[in-house]
């Protein structure tokens, strides 16, 4: 075993705040980045970690730049790397190069890496290790023609998906055979996710409609040892991104979890998987359940799994990594209470989850007993258009599902952001939605249950509080031209045949 001393956190915002506690805790020293010499202020992280290194280049392009980042851990002395979510977290390639200048990468090997980030090989192992797949093709294609004959045989409707896509990016929805629309969407969809990850593979799914998205987290010692921390409820999105997730879901009974989490567990073990990692799958409402793909690296909503097992999952992605064998027994995690995380975003939900900028005039978060709140923001807080929307996550736990609705609540009223728009308000008309309080969720929930409309009926009285005056950013947008940016300047180090991997933290759930 080759103990972990120092650590690099190629990441930013709260998540980077995150592994640093983690890491004091373990007596770890940590290394933090920032974009840019006087940003200092912006990025809490290099308050907190034992020192900080300046990337030298705006917004995201930095946290890609790998053998900058590999620069600095040298420079540091680190022993390894944590990528957090999001950036490299999923890069193969970036974990080679990682093991090249002998600094460990918390997370899988890139071969691993590469397999899973592949949908198709995804699909494949998940085949050999009996998990159940919804219709698709057997192989991706860059012919509009033969993806259109693919759909046919599949029948609608069906998804055109980007094989190297993630996160909601790369994703369009056929509802009807119409050749000369088909065709014109795959294009469109190639040219976007040409720029946006360097690779226009496209591949055709059935689509399940109003399925619930329920994942299982994993961990794995890369010697064939792997356990579950149960499930966790993901249905609430929008535009295939999570706003609230649960653990555990309130859809699966006890027989029901258990098969699903015995073929997480045998998905892992089939990779001799390292690290944290979470095996996706959509639930239809007869409790038929098909394999979705992996995401290998640590998610954004792994505190509602940490909440009810009691398990640090950044502690024992760093004790894997140090080369500990797993000495968990799936008998060893308990279940107990009741979590849920809601998501608060800078965005306006009553504007098609409009992403805003601006500055954080006052900021107070909710306090208590079963209430945490994990965040980067402080008064003077600047909200920049280069990095994904998240600004907090409020995370609530209680003995059962009706109390913490009511603690969320509660929790929700006491929360205060002035400065820009955010999703608290949305996620107060949700609690109050008579079928989330029973449980009855799917990936359509917003629109079956018009919660749009309902904010834009509160009006003021949903939005008392926020100051009106704030910038607005196309979050699609901004991703593809600063993916397209990127491309272009770092042909040299890193072709989009190589650094197609790479996934935009605001793209990752």
């Amino acid at each position: 075993m080759m103990p972990i001393k120092k650590i690099l956190i190629a990441n930013r915002g709260e998540i980077a705040l995150r592994i640093i506690r983690t890491c004091k805790e373990l007596g770890i020293k940590t290394v933090a980045l920032c974009p840019q010499k006087g940003q200092e202020n912006n990025f809490l992280e290099t308050k907190f970690a034992d020192e900080f290194y300046c990337l030298e280049e705006e917004g995201i392009l930095g946290y890609l730049d790998q053998k900058r980042i590999i620069q600095i851990g040298k420079a540091a002395s680190v022993d390894a790397i944590h990528p957090g979510y999001g950036f490299l977290a999923e890069n193969g390639d970036f974990a080679d190069l990682c093991a090249k200048n002998n600094i460990k990468f918390i997370g899988p090997s890139g071969d691993i890496l590469r397999k899973v980030g592949n949908k198709i090989k995804a699909r494949e192992i998940a085949k050999k290790v009996k998990l159940p797949l919804l219709p698709a093709c057997e192989k991706s294609t860059r012919q509009g023609e033969e993806a259109f004959k693919t759909a046919k045989k599949i029948g609608c409707p069906l998804l055109l998906k980007a094989l190297s896509g993630g996160g909601g990016i790369g994703i369009e929805l056929i509802e009807k055979i119409d050749k000369e629309k088909f065709l014109a969407t795959f294009q469109k969809l190639q040219r976007q996710v040409k720029n946006a990850f360097g690779d226009d593979e496209i591949f055709v799914e059935k689509f399940l409609e109003n399925p619930r998205h329920i994942e299982f987290q994993i961990l794995g010692d890369g010697k064939g040892n792997v356990v579950h921390f149960g499930e966790r409820e993901c249905s609430i999105q929008r535009r295939h991104q999570k706003l609230i997730e649960e653990a555990p879901s309130s859809f699966l009974d006890k027989n029901l979890r258990k098969k699903m989490g015995k073929l997480a567990v045998k998905f892992g073990k089939f990779l001799k998987y390292e690290g944290v990692g979470t095996v996706e799958f959509l639930v239809d409402e007869d409790k038929n359940f098909y394999f979705m793909e992996v995401n290998p690296r640590l998610q954004v909503e792994h505190p509602v799994t940490e909440k009810i097992t009691g398990f640090d999952l950044v502690e024992q992605q760093i004790r894997i990594a140090q080369g500990e064998k797993l000495n968990l027994k799936q008998r060893n995690i308990k279940f107990s209470g009741w979590a849920m995380e809601f998501r608060i975003n800078s965005e306006k939900a009553q504007e098609n989850f409009l992403p805003t900028i601006g500055t954080v005039a006052y900021y107070l978060p909710p306090n208590g007993t079963g209430v945490e709140v994990h965040s980067f923001l402080h008064q003077g807080q600047v909200i920049f258009p280069y990095f994904d929307s998240l600004l907090a996550k409020l995370v609530v736990f209680a003995e059962n599902r009706k109390i913490l609705i009511n603690r969320a609540k509660r929790a929700l009223n006491e929360f205060i952001i002035k400065g820009l728009p955010t999703l608290i308000p949305l996620h107060k008309v949700i609690l109050e939605n008579e079928n989330f309080i029973n449980g009855v969720l799917s990936t359509s929930f917003l629109k079956k249950e018009k919660i749009i409309e309902k904010i834009v009926e509160k009006g003021e009285e949903v939005f008392k509080g926020i100051k009106e005056k704030e910038g607005k950013i196309d979050e699609k947008e901004i991703a593809l031209i600063a993916a397209k940016i990127y491309f272009e300047t770092k042909k040299e180090e890193n072709s989009p045949q190589k650094a197609n991997k790479w996934k935009m933290a605001s793209w990752q759930e």
